[in-house]
């Protein structure tokens, strides 16, 4: 995507109603959940189909669906393509021929299931109705209503059935193979987004895995009980003298949320840990982080709080601040969202106020002092990624976090950047397909492995 151009947008193209139920109430969720991709497709600002790296044609369109079907794996920018000639140019003899295909996915289907009947007759129903799905005249049915924009309704009915063929058909055979012969298909199980997890080291060196801990009270550390509140959060309360030091930890693929001894709250982001005391009882309160952390902190002037993030120290009083401090990101970064920071690295200090960031990187000296967006710097929180012409290594470096992937590069991709925000919820499959629909980049996924490449013009 070129500097300025946005995954979101204002403007759409005029919308027609559709409804996802219409083609069968088992299908509903599946058809819900193409669409709402579909839909973050065609919503590309400036999107155009010269973007498109496939030329499609009736051939081109069943080797996609025979690709799919079979488990390998398909460039984003080809299943842009595929929608593009199912919108615009398939004709009457396209669809009859892709009908002949279904047939032939069906007799692949009899081969593969016949170990389990069971199995196999709920696929052959699933199957067959979408065979009759792509030859009908018209879908019944008016509960669920999704908004897609699309040229004409005859050209969705036929593309709603066609990918659902992609989609149910060839995803559930593939599900269903995967039983007897692998435990993973990219097709059919996508990288799924992070949740709440976590783990708990006490000053003994045991170890709780908080991720399915029950809500009450998980431990005791120097006469302070650790309550686990709900699903993401575990609090510290009473009071004791005995100091004791804990460690939260968060992976990859993970967030939690802690409230301290003294009321301060901390939301970890993922591949992060934060080292602190289960009682503040000396002149300060001073935690550790690695990773990502953002503080609303407890006021208390006789007790400045302190983050001791790599070489930066970060000192207030009460505030409202996020720290970055991975070791693969190039800056330790202090932004400060209400309040005031001071932050020092060796003879280097300076003070923050609300709206600042105070960047130190490699063996710089001094801080370097900018004003970014801060609904960018705290999305994380707020479960979003937010990027404003951000660099495609560092989106993917966020991504890598939040979904416990491995990224490799294949060709020069310094250059391009992006602007926008999405959804940490969504699969990383949903989120990879609709930054690869602008032609600037492209992907390909094996398990957890993501590869990227340059694309159009690169």
């Amino acid at each position: 995507m070129r500097c300025g151009q946005t995954i979101t947008q204002n403007r759409e193209p005029a919308a027609e109603t559709v409804h996802c139920d219409a083609i069968t109430p088992s299908f509903t969720g599946n058809c819900e959940l193409f669409f709402k991709f579909f839909t973050s497709w065609v919503k590309i600002r400036n999107y155009s189909p010269s973007l498109v790296r496939y030329h499609m044609n009736l051939q081109g369109a069943i080797a996609h669906i025979e690709a799919l079907a079979t488990g390998k794996t398909v460039a984003a920018t080809q299943v842009a393509a595929f929608q593009q000639w199912l919108l615009n140019d398939a004709t009457d003899e396209d669809r009859q021929a892709l009908a002949a295909v279904h047939e032939s996915l069906l007799m692949a289907a009899d081969k593969e299931l016949v170990y389990d009947k069971e199995l196999a007759a709920g696929i052959f129903q699933k199957l067959q109705f979408l065979r009759d799905s792509i030859t009908q005249e018209g879908f019944i049915g008016q509960e669920q209503q999704m908004v897609v924009p699309i040229s004409s309704r005859r050209s969705y009915r036929w593309l709603a059935a066609a990918s659902l063929l992609v989609i149910l058909g060839a995803g559930t055979i593939l599900f269903f193979r995967t039983q007897k012969k692998s435990p993973a298909v990219a097709v059919a199980q996508p990288l799924a987004p992070g949740g709440n997890r976590a783990m708990l080291t006490l000053a003994n060196g045991q170890q709780i895995i908080l991720d399915n801990a029950a809500k009450g009270q998980v431990a005791n550390a120097g006469g302070v009980q650790i309550v686990k509140l709900d699903s993401g959060l575990i609090a510290y309360q009473g009071s004791g003298s005995i100091i004791e030091y804990n460690k939260l930890s968060v992976p990859r693929g993970g967030q939690f949320r802690l409230t301290l001894p003294d009321g301060t709250k901390v939301w970890l982001n993922a591949a992060s840990s934060l080292r602190y005391p289960t009682a503040f009882t000396g002149n300060d309160r001073t935690v550790e982080l690695e990773g990502e952390g953002y503080f609303e902190v407890a006021q208390n002037a006789a007790q400045p709080f302190m983050v001791k993030a790599g070489r930066v120290d970060v000192q207030v009083l009460g505030t409202s601040f996020n720290v970055m401090a991975y070791h693969d990101e190039a800056a330790i970064r202090t932004t400060v969202l209400s309040g005031a920071v001071k932050v020092r690295a060796g003879a280097a200090d300076a003070v923050v106020a609300p709206g600042v960031q105070a960047s130190l990187s490699g063996q710089q000296a001094d801080f370097s002092i900018s004003h970014p967006d801060m609904e960018e710097v705290v999305a994380w929180k707020e479960g979003k990624f937010s990027f404003g012409k951000t660099n495609i290594k560092s989106i993917m470096r966020q991504m890598a976090r939040w979904y416990d992937m491995t990224v490799t590069y294949e060709g020069n991709v310094d250059s391009i950047q992006f602007e926008g925000i999405l959804s940490r919820k969504e699969s990383a499959v949903e989120l990879l397909d609709a930054i690869a629909a602008t032609g600037e980049v492209h992907f390909k996924i094996e398990g957890n492995k993501v590869t990227v490449f340059p694309g159009r013009g690169q």
